[in-house]
């Protein structure tokens, strides 16, 4: 299974907050779910529109790196929970998509 850093789970799955003003990185680890000798070749983030949404959560770019996908995302209208989809395609063809929500927030300190 791919592995979250810095993510809360709930019975849901797995989900992060950010601040509305925030841009940051945000990784999915494919690392101990590829199979040996296998690696990521493409990798696509996508965020699940909001209908009305004022400033929808944004993937600013996204990047491989030795089996960690990473995406950087900015915006998003604080109270909004955004489902952000990471989908890969391996050296070996083989396809697989995972999620996490992104629970939007104006933090203060």
């Amino acid at each position: 299974m791919a592995t979250l850093t810095g993510f809360r789970a709930d019975r849901d799955g797995a989900y992060i907050d950010k601040d509305t003003e925030a841009v940051l990185d945000y990784s999915i680890n494919w690392g101990d779910w590829m199979p040996t000798g296998d690696s990521v070749n493409t990798s696509t983030f996508t965020v699940t529109a909001i209908s009305g949404d004022t400033d929808a959560l944004t993937v600013n770019s996204s990047a491989i790196s030795t089996n960690v996908c990473t995406a950087v995302l900015s915006g998003g209208t604080a109270g909004n929970i955004y489902t952000v989809s990471n989908t890969i395609a391996t050296n070996n063809n083989i396809t697989e998509r995972r999620h996490f929500r992104v629970c939007v927030k104006a933090r203060s300190v």
